[in-house]
């Protein structure tokens, strides 16, 4: 959903004693209270036609008042915040007994990060002492030899400076793991900021350039100095910038694997020294290297013969502070933040600390608080009902794959065989992921990011040689969102988001078809859509598709780029309908694909009786557009249609239902209704 749907060990005997289990009616206690769908929320006095986003959830967008610490408010936020309370509970038990628990056990992990994390009084005091090893290393480098062991150290540390790598299946063999070169090293986060001349652009890179000065003014620069460094900063940058493919250009599978030899590599890349490079994060039989971007890498090897040596000081020094700045003294937290936060999303107050550091805390030992927070609050029942919905979606999905009109049987078998082979999993994984090697202290809480990146960064290399674990979850059970793995081709559904308004335990069937049904087809159909369609029934990546049904699928893709990229802010900024193809692809099939479903649920049964007058169809689009309520800021907005490949809620809701037959009879859409389609102009895809 968001992020994903909607761009992970150990048993805790010891820590699960302390909480006991909560039974399905009183974790759903809260949302028995209200209907699943309240007519109050919605502003009836609007035709659906004419705009179904508020039609649905007017009163409830009008009644919001937009919290100061967030650029954008949404359903998903409320569950994030329900959920990161839970988890904030979790830790205040488990950081005032961290004193008391065993080494090495969960409880004293958890509890020792969180603990550190929440010392304030110990982190304003060291202010950015916990660098001080990392500036020293930096300040004495001789050579750019010396700045390429400096980029090792980091990215042993998980902390991808200049360049991205790591370990991932192998795109074109499944059954193998590859070593990865991605482009990074920007600070701001998209490469178009740097390379547009438009006046917002503009104006934002001047508004970096002071940012930048401001923080290295904290380490104590001076005003010419730091300002003399922020323009070294920006124009590295820039050029790494300008190498950088694009977002939409990310986009293409395919043109993300340039499989290379060392030799090659090297070749390409010439003043960077791969050889040692391995040497120094500790594993030199790589094999091939995969390139997803060789023209960046290619002026990434130019650049560090071209740029000298102190200009590569001063981007590695920037860089090492704007990575850690989150999590030192309040004056470089709050620098940070009104870079990031109040000037790029409009976001008016910083959270408050207990939520920052709980959500790194699960983020930095996901699945070791993911298995805490399944055992507590995702009970049985939640998973048995959500995989019945997965079966039933499941199967309105293969139907009408084999009535598909314009797919050839040729790629209408081998669709079906992938369909038939895709692997669902809800709530948890069923191997938990061992954190035995973690170690975590209550030195600092900079300390203890470095040992979580180290673990993880050692624990991802070393599955170099091993057999893929097809087992692997890409998110933990304990996080609000979705998704689908094409090259496990397989969906996973966390215990996270399965709760109200996307999952209810005791709602009608229209209601969960409508939320977590539609996410169910929205993820399945990513396995077809302009991404997941290279990849086959067993993860590899290849073209299945006959050249004609390519072309059909691409002339019914085209309308929606067309369709969302309509779509305007109210200063006139347009959806980008190339970047959020994936995801409008996936809304649209996922209401086709979920709808078909309940219709399916009901084979056989009494059609149900209308519910605060409204039809189960009715109800059924009506919870679909509830998920996506929400308000966001000017700024942020703005920033998400640059960025995200998802789009923002109102145009998801004002967009997929409009493409779906059903949906005009049921609301009885009409032409003259400002948001009418005529059926020329909707896609027929699923």
């Amino acid at each position: 959903m968001k992020n994903n749907f909607f761009d992970c060990r150990k048993t805790l005997l010891a820590v699960l004693a302390m909480f006991s289990f909560i039974p399905a009616s009183l974790l759903f206690a809260a949302a028995a209270s209200e209907p699943a769908l309240d007519k109050k929320n919605m502003d009836l006095a609007l035709r659906p036609g004419d705009d179904f986003f508020r039609y649905a959830n007017g009163a409830w967008i009008r009644n919001l008042a937009m919290p100061a610490d967030k650029s954008e408010y949404d359903a998903f936020d409320q569950v994030r915040e329900q959920n990161r309370a839970r988890l904030h509970d979790l830790f205040e038990a488990l950081a005032a007994a961290a004193g008391t628990a065993v080494k090495s056990t969960a409880a004293q992990k958890v509890g020792d990060f969180y603990a550190t994390a929440m010392e304030t009084a110990k982190i304003e005091a060291l202010g950015a002492t916990p660098l001080k090893e990392n500036f020293e290393r930096i300040a004495n480098a001789a050579t750019t030899a010396d700045i390429q062991d400096l980029l090792a150290i980091l990215h042993r540390e998980s902390f991808p400076v200049l360049f991205g790598a790591g370990v991932e299946v192998d795109l074109m063999n499944s059954k193998a793991y590859g070593y990865y070169l991605a482009q990074s090293g920007l600070g701001m986060p998209d490469r178009d900021y740097y390379t547009r001349d438009d006046a917002d652009s503009q104006k934002l890179r001047e508004q970096y350039l002071a940012h930048v000065a401001a923080m290295l003014k904290l380490l104590g620069d001076g005003t010419e100095q730091a300002a003399a460094a922020a323009q070294t900063v920006m124009a590295i940058e820039t050029r790494l910038a300008k190498a950088s493919k694009t977002r939409v250009e990310m986009r293409n599978i395919p043109a993300l694997y340039n499989k290379m030899s060392l030799a090659q590599l090297q070749e390409l890349s010439p003043g960077f020294d791969w050889k040692r490079y391995l040497a120094n994060i500790g594993r030199q039989d790589i094999g091939d290297f995969i390139v997803t971007a060789p023209a960046f890498f290619k002026e990434m090897g130019l650049m560090l013969k071209e740029v000298s040596l102190p200009e590569w000081k001063t981007y590695l020094r920037w860089h090492v502070l704007t990575g850690y700045a989150p999590y030192l003294s309040s004056a470089f937290v709050d620098e940070n933040f009104n870079f990031f936060s109040r000037v790029m999303e409009g976001t008016q107050e910083i959270e408050e600390r207990w939520k920052r550091m709980t959500s790194l805390t699960s983020g930095s030992l996901d699945q070791l608080v993911g298995q805490m927070y399944v055992e507590k609050y995702f009970p049985p029942a939640c998973k048995q009902r959500m995989e019945e919905l997965c079966v039933n979606v499941k199967k309105a999905f293969e139907t009408r794959l084999r009535q598909l009109p314009w797919m050839s049987e040729e790629t209408r078998r081998q669709a079906l065989e992938k369909l038939l082979a895709m692997r669902i999993e809800v709530g948890y994984p069923a191997k938990w992921e061992d954190y035995g090697k973690l170690e975590i202290g209550r030195d600092s809480l900079v300390d203890n990011l470095r040992r979580s990146g180290r673990f993880a960064f050692q624990k991802n290399l070393d599955q170099l040689g091993k057999p893929v674990d097809a087992t692997k979850w890409d998110m933990p059970p304990q996080i609000v969102n979705a998704g689908y793995n094409p090259v496990y081709n397989k969906m996973i559904f966390p215990a996270g988001i399965l709760q109200p308004p996307f999952f209810f335990a005791d709602a009608d069937d229209a209601v969960n078809y409508g939320a977590i049904g539609m996410a169910i087809g929205h993820e399945m159909s990513h396995g077809f859509d302009d991404q997941g369609r290279w990849f086959d029934k067993d993860g590899n990546m290849r073209d299945w598709w006959t050249a004609e049904d390519s072309e059909k699928f691409k002339q019914q893709t085209r309308l929606l780029v067309e369709q969302y990229g309509a779509f305007t802010t109210e200063d006139g900024v347009h959806v980008n309908g190339e970047l959020s193809l994936g995801e409008n692809i996936a809304d649209y099939a996922g209401l086709t694909m979920s709808l078909a479903g309940y219709h399916l649920s009901l084979a056989g049964k009494k059609t149900p009786a209308a519910i605060d007058g409204f039809s189960g169809d009715q109800r059924f689009f009506l919870s679909f557009a509830q998920v996506w309520r929400g308000k966001i800021r000017p700024e942020a907005l703005k920033k998400k249609i640059q960025e995200d490949v998802h789009p923002w809620g109102e145009f998801r809701v004002n967009g997929a239902p409009f493409n779906v037959a059903e949906f005009y009879k049921t609301f009885d859409i009409k032409p003259g209704d400002k948001l009418y389609r005529a059926p020329e102009q909707r896609p027929s895809i699923w």
